[in-house]
């Protein structure tokens, strides 16, 4: 089985072939320029593998959250690879990739910084299950909820009061294990997962408001 991992969602751009359970990668800091290198480096991958995008049975494509940007980049180009090649799409969830990414602890909390004391949060137990769906979420709101949990590891770019958090390269093999067998999705139907709208739609509603 031959598998394309593709992630946009960060200031690194991670690109994987999966050949039979190895994993040839390409980890790029390319950050505002994933439009840039992402073609560049998945065609690479296929050269460097002797491999045609016909031959590759599933794509794997972080689909948010994260850079709203990145998102875009990424999920377009699956969707192209998918509609053009006839190819099985899996998306995955920025936070539980995160929490695939980590080892032995009771709870994973996910975050990622969403700006002005919010987080993109999720938090999974020991088997990757979600205990609070991904979402948009206060600092201080997750932090009442985070102390409720025991040996519990934080995860992300954003620390959540006084519990420091921990920022990991993912675990292509692990979450490609974990995703696997899923059931693809209609690659027309795959969108980026904001959990939350752009700043500027968000900015349009604040004026629309303050007319009312």
């Amino acid at each position: 089985m031959k598998t394309l991992f593709i992630d946009t969602s960060s200031n690194y751009l991670d690109v994987a072939i999966i050949i039979d359970e190895t994993v040839y990668e390409k980890r790029i800091e390319s950050v505002n320029e994933h439009s840039k290198h992402s073609i560049t480096a998945i065609e690479a991958l296929f050269k460097e593998n002797n491999i045609k995008p016909r031959e590759i049975d599933a794509i794997m494509v972080i689909n948010g959250p994260g850079s709203f940007t990145g998102l875009r980049i990424g999920v377009t180009i699956a969707k192209v690879y998918a509609w053009s090649f006839n190819i099985k799409v899996i998306p995955i969830s920025t936070l539980k990739a995160y929490a695939l990414s980590c080892l032995n602890y009771d709870y994973y909390v996910s975050v990622i910084d969403a700006r002005r004391d919010y987080v993109y949060a999720g938090i999974y137990d020991s088997k990757y299950n979600s205990l609070l769906e991904d979402q948009h979420i206060s600092k201080e709101k997750l932090y009442n909820i985070i102390k409720k949990y025991n040996n519990c590891f934080l995860v992300g770019n954003t620390n959540i009061k006084d519990i420091k958090s921990n920022e990991i390269k993912l675990n292509i093999k692990k979450i490609y294990n974990y995703y696997k067998d899923k059931e693809g999705v209609n690659p027309h139907s795959l969108i980026p997962n904001y959990l939350k709208k752009v700043e500027a739609e968000e900015k349009l509603e604040e004026k629309n408001d303050k007319r009312i």
